[in-house]
């Protein structure tokens, strides 16, 4: 199922092409030509025109999924879980962008082994996930507002705060520290530390940044690697185990 664009990146869409010939397709028109040639089952036809899309600049959660979804048909799987990793930071709340993110990680050849993480923390993590941090954000202004009206019922009272007012006030503060080490967590795991996606079949990772270097291992299309260093073409990269080297960089797309 292919989505529409997001209003505010039409908008956009219309800025970037204020100085472009009329007779010139908008960057919407070419989204939508897109999603036409998708529903027909041409899909190296919509995976073009939505990256046309993307050259705009345009950052949508709607177009790199619908960019994941073309990929996939067309078995491109390091490409679908490049695009549905993008659309993921962008909206971690939508079921649809988890679920087809992680139907394409299930189909990758590689499985690396993780360090065990509590069953307790692994849910605190998928909540956290799946509510995103904009959500976390607005309890967190909400929890403020809630403390100030505390404190100003509390300071206009002629007796001062009472137990009851203090300990209203006291949990406020703590849920408030709670909401915002969470928003803070969420943030850094979405928007922290770079990633990339491996595109080709497969890669050998080198232990330096050049070809004469020994092989370390090798990664296969749509492993997911933690980015380092970047110098000239080569991009030190790292997997959740702790192994680590040096790919070249168009092996690779970055989230």
């Amino acid at each position: 199922m292919t989505r529409r664009l997001a209003p505010a990146a039409v908008a956009l869409a219309a800025l970037l092409c204020g100085a472009r010939p009329a007779a010139a397709e908008t960057p919407e028109e070419i989204f939508e030509r897109g999603s036409k040639a998708y529903e027909a089952g041409r899909y190296d036809e919509a995976a073009e025109a939505y990256r046309s899309v993307l050259r705009y600049g345009i950052r949508d959660p709607r177009l790199e999924y619908n960019l994941g979804n073309a990929a996939f048909k067309l078995h491109r799987l390091g490409e679908a879980i490049l695009h549905y990793e993008r659309a993921y930071r962008l909206d971690p709340a939508d079921p649809d962008i988890r679920g087809n993110l992680e139907l394409a990680r299930s189909r990758r050849f590689d499985r690396v082994e993780e360090a065990e993480v509590p069953a307790l923390l692994r849910w605190i993590r998928s909540v956290q996930s799946s509510l995103g941090p904009d959500p976390q954000a607005i309890a967190g202004l909400v929890l403020v507002w809630a403390l100030l009206a505390i404190a100003v019922r509390g300071l206009s009272r002629p007796a001062g705060f009472t137990a009851g007012t203090g300990w209203a006030a006291a949990s406020v503060a703590v849920l408030l520290v709670v909401v915002f080490l969470s928003w803070r967590a969420t943030s850094e795991s979405l928007e922290g530390a770079n990633r990339a996606v491996v595109l080709a079949p497969q890669v050998e990772v080198l232990s330096g940044p050049s070809a004469n270097n020994p092989v370390l291992f090798t990664v296969h299309e749509g492993s997911a690697l933690d980015v380092r260093a970047e110098r000239d073409e080569w991009i030190q990269v790292s997997l959740p185990n702790g192994l680590n080297g040096w790919v070249p960089r168009d092996a690779v797309g970055i989230v």
